[in-house]
């Protein structure tokens, strides 16, 4: 029976992103000052381990034939391309199997059985039988690289048809796509954010995607020339770019320099077209960075100059992290907490959103009233519609979930707007909501229905950035039941954390790319109420108030140390 044999062949390269500004997409905090360092786009881990699987032994039985191939599979997608992965199959299921149409991915250890085959064994084949498989699944991607979490936590049993043939089982029916463990996943899978427009074109959104290691940038611009997925429909620009297409099927990198080769679609395109098709492609492929050396061709012309003058970064606003504190709002933007107006008052506030321009508190009987930027109260919000969350926005908009959890409410400038979400069913009711960080995707945490858990869903907006409705899809993200609280804490990392329950269970928080798989959040000590993201002390930090009034900040790899940033807090807001 083979087993793999792990070799810890490990690029021992700087992490992308680790030391750049607030305008990197970086998983992790982010300082906001300090020179700009780009690398090259190779270099997104600090450190890989590659898997050399062992091809199939001599009279393997068929359990040993099926976990070969399943240990074989995580080097398919990472390095080469199945090569070994086939070698367990017969020739027909080899000639027609895919596996880069979909992945499925589980937690544990499979277990193998075999049972009778039923259906009289192929010509040809001496025998034939089925081998099943179960796991605990946990997630799958779509052929385009989409993650989804599974709710059903049940074991899932897969089923493998082999035939032996000359004295040597192999599999000889499968469904396409891939089998990976957790362990295996981020090993063979590569985060990458396909950049779009947004609605307003004033932004670029990262729409992240999971694409096998082994060819990411030739999957990646495929995806750029592909449609846009149905949760940010209408959420940013569709290109149309069907005339489009790979000229050759790799992007090739040499001396460090990426060669893009596209079709003649390419010059039929308008200048305008033409520019943004450019630049999403440099900066979905830099990682958000544009300093590495791209070659994009049309049919032969170059056009790697054709987005010189295009102004969209990614750059991330640096945002602030405020409290209401003792009938006052303070700053927590620098290591000693800073008052910048006074808002007495409220001290039973339940939800604060604060900005430089202002934002509004949640009293204790539900109503949302207007804060000025000094703290002078400015009237009461959403014509007095009772109110269950609040949350900021992009330039200082504050978003309100209604009482009854079936709309949303936005205000700016003076002027609100009531919004539906059309994809909730009738047995869900939103809980929070959260903005991110370039204003064009909207995390909203959902008690019951078949959305229950945590979604995301895309921010419809005009030429003037103003929000006029949501995408008519959402896709979900998280399972996990009871969200209470949530907060982007970059553009790609969403935090959530479920609320304190009345029979003593434990709170829970994760950390996610969205989408993709959830990590266990480390919180502090007590019960927490409220969290919020920000600048504080010039890094990006999460910071939780607990039931105590004390507000406490973690910042780093956000497993780390919690320190003390407020107590005696009211409510807790960000920007």
């Amino acid at each position: 029976m083979s087993r793999r044999i792990r070799a810890t062949f490990a690029t021992c390269a700087a992490a992308l992103c680790a030391t750049t500004l607030a305008a990197c997409s970086s998983p992790l905090a982010l300082p906001t000052s300090g020179s700009v360092q780009t690398l090259a786009p190779v270099q997104q881990q600090t450190q890989r381990v590659y898997t050399n699987p062992q091809g199939p032994t001599d009279d393997a039985q068929p359990e040993g034939i099926v976990q070969g191939f399943y240990d074989a599979m995580p080097a398919g997608v990472q390095s080469d391309g199945y090569q070994v992965a086939r070698e367990f199959l017969a020739s027909s299921a080899s000639a027609s199997w895919n596996g880069d149409g979909a992945a499925v991915i589980y937690s544990g250890t499979p277990e193998f059985r075999r049972r009778a085959n039923t259906m009289t064994a192929p010509q040809g084949a001496e025998s034939s039988l089925i081998v099943e498989v179960e796991v605990q699944v946990v997630g799958t991607l779509d052929s385009r690289g989409s993650y989804t979490p599974m709710r059903d936590t049940q074991a899932r049993r897969l089923s493998y048809t082999l035939i032996k043939q000359k004295g040597q089982w192999r599999i000889s029916s499968l469904e396409n796509g891939v089998v990976i463990s957790t362990a295996d996943f981020d090993q063979v899978f590569r985060q990458v954010s396909i950049y779009q427009v947004s609605s307003s074109g004033k932004q670029l959104v990262p729409d992240v995607r999971w694409l096998s290691w082994r060819n990411w940038r030739t999957q990646a611009v495929r995806e750029i020339l592909g449609g846009v997925p149905s949760w940010l429909d209408g959420a940013v620009q569709e290109q149309h770019l069907s005339t489009v297409s790979l000229a050759v099927d790799s992007v090739p990198v040499e001396d460090s320099a990426v060669t893009v080769s596209l079709t003649k679609g390419m010059t039929a395109l308008s200048d305008e077209d033409r520019s943004t098709l450019v630049h999403r492609i440099r900066l979905t492929l830099g990682d958000g960075n544009s300093g590495y050396n791209l070659k994009v061709t049309g049919d032969g012309v170059d056009y790697s100059d054709a987005d010189a003058a295009m102004k969209l970064s990614t750059d991330q606003p640096a945002v602030g992290v405020y409290t209401l504190t003792g009938g006052h709002v303070v700053s927590l933007s620098s290591s000693s907490p800073l008052r910048v107006g006074d808002a007495p008052g409220f001290d039973d506030a339940s939800g604060f959103a604060f900005s430089t321009n202002g934002g509004a508190v949640l009293r204790a009987d539900g109503v949302a009233e207007c804060l000025s930027s000094d703290g002078d109260s400015c009237g009461v919000l959403f014509g007095g519609a009772r109110i269950r969350s609040l949350t900021a926005g992009l330039n200082g908009e504050v978003w309100a979930v209604g009482q009854n959890g079936k709309e949303l409410y936005v205000y700016r400038d003076g002027k609100s707007s009531k919004l539906e979400i059309p994809w909730l069913d009738a047995d869900g009711h939103v809980t929070s909501v959260n903005v991110s960080t370039e204003g064009s995707r909207l995390a909203v945490a959902i008690d019951g229905g078949a959305s229950s858990g945590v979604a995301i869903t895309g921010i419809i907006r005009d030429a003037n950035n103003d929000v006029t409705g949501l995408s008519k899809a959402g896709s979900q993200v998280s399972v996990v039941n009871n969200v209470s609280m949530l907060t982007f804490y970059n553009d790609l990392n969403l935090i959530y954390a479920t609320g304190a329950s009345s029979d003593g269970t434990k709170q829970s928080a994760y950390r996610q790319i969205v989408p993709g798989p959830a990590v266990a959040q480390r919180l502090p000590e007590g019960t927490i109420v409220s969290m919020a993201s920000g600048q504080i002390s010039l890094y990006r930090r999460l910071a939780v108030l607990d039931n105590t009034g004390t507000v406490r900040s973690v910042s780093g790899s956000l497993d780390g140390s919690w320190s003390i940033a407020d107590s005696q807090v009211s409510a807790l807001g960000s920007q």
